[in-house]
């Protein structure tokens, strides 16, 4: 069984997103410092969990991605190559992570553009990716989540 940290739901989706206390963990000790510099990773689910979509993994940051204070570049091959490591463990991206330097995260036309990039790269397999922001503080609404959907993204309101 695995533990949940807490619950996602977006308005309109009869579905929750269950985050798992170990990508929740990756979540909560990459936040981004003072003069610190953007970080990210990929998400995966685990599309089998008995008890509903479960985020599963959530990976680290990279020393070959590229940033800076409030920008992310992440490496294309080690996303290939974590894609092809989670499917090898039955899970499945829907999305990925990166860092702000607020403390409540905003997604900005920038992460807007990023993420539409992402969803047409994998139109196939994801038809609606999600973007986790983790922003400096700690508190709930520290880390935010959004969905895109109908062409434009959808917060997601947080769930103890």
């Amino acid at each position: 069984m695995t533990d949940i940290a807490w619950r996602w739901r977006w308005p309109g989706v009869d579905s929750e997103l269950l985050v798992s206390q170990a990508v929740a963990d990756v979540l909560d000790k990459q936040r981004q410092g003072l003069f610190g510099v953007e970080r990210g990773g990929q998400l995966f689910v685990n599309p089998v969990n008995p008890t509903g979509l479960l985020l599963a993994l959530a990976t680290l940051p990279h020393r070959s991605d590229r940033s800076g204070w409030s920008w992310l570049e992440m490496d294309a091959e080690r996303c290939r190559q974590e894609i092809q490591d989670a499917n090898d463990q039955g899970l499945r991206l829907v999305g990925y992570w990166h860092t702000h330097p607020q403390s409540v995260p905003a997604i900005s036309s920038a992460d807007v553009g990023s993420f539409s990039r992402f969803a047409a790269r994998y139109t196939q397999d994801l038809p609606h990716p999600i973007a986790i922001i983790v922003g400096k503080s700690e508190k709930p609404e520290g880390i935010k989540a959004w969905s895109f959907r109908g062409g434009r993204y959808i917060e997601a309101t947080w769930l103890k």
